[in-house]
């Protein structure tokens, strides 16, 4: 199975893009690296922004890490932001995984109080998702990005990923929802 594969199975009714980064940068550390931009199903969904070639600085023997992260509409930006990530994780000195908050320096998409990323499992996309085996004997763990504000950061970093999930259920906040007030 390629990952591509794997996106497709789990969307299967929605239409799904290839967009390169324009970052020369990008290029350079990731060949072939692009964000697949994945189409929402129906009315109120929102789009999926995943990674595909992030993954392909893992280590012998180490699972890559590919990216996934919700939108409430089509965001040329957000394209950039996740090919900055992939960037930043192709370091094995700062490679991203669950628990990991990334400091933006910008809201994740304009208006928005969420300047952060938190690195979650993506376990509201379902079973098996998390996981992908490829044709070649790699492996790929699949992580989802969460827009946080600076306050759920310091919470992250004081109490930990899983106490905020706890609050994320608690308040069932809406994740996708730009405009989403902070939650501690």
């Amino acid at each position: 199975m390629r990952y591509v594969d794997h996106l497709e199975r789990h969307w299967p009714d929605s239409a799904h893009e290839d967009i390169a980064s324009a970052r020369p940068r990008v290029a350079q550390l990731l060949p072939g690296f692009v964000v697949r931009r994945i189409a929402p199903a129906g009315p109120g969904r929102p789009w999926v922004y995943a990674t595909v070639g992030a993954a392909a600085t893992a280590a012998a023997g180490e699972d890559g890490a590919e990216y996934v992260l919700l939108a409430p509409a089509a965001d040329p930006v957000l394209v950039e932001m996740l090919a900055a990530l992939a960037s930043v994780n192709a370091d094995p000195a700062t490679r991203l995984g669950v628990g990991s908050v990334i400091t933006l320096g910008r809201p994740w998409t304009a208006g928005s109080p969420a300047d952060q990323l938190l690195v979650l499992p993506p376990y509201v996309f379902g079973p098996g998702f998390e996981r992908c085996e490829l044709d070649d004997g790699r492996r790929i763990v699949v992580l989802w990005l969460v827009p946080i504000t600076a306050a759920e950061a310091r919470f992250v970093r004081q109490q930990g990923y899983k106490a905020f999930e706890e609050l994320m259920e608690r308040h069932a906040a809406n994740l996708v929802d730009p405009a989403r007030p902070s939650i501690v």
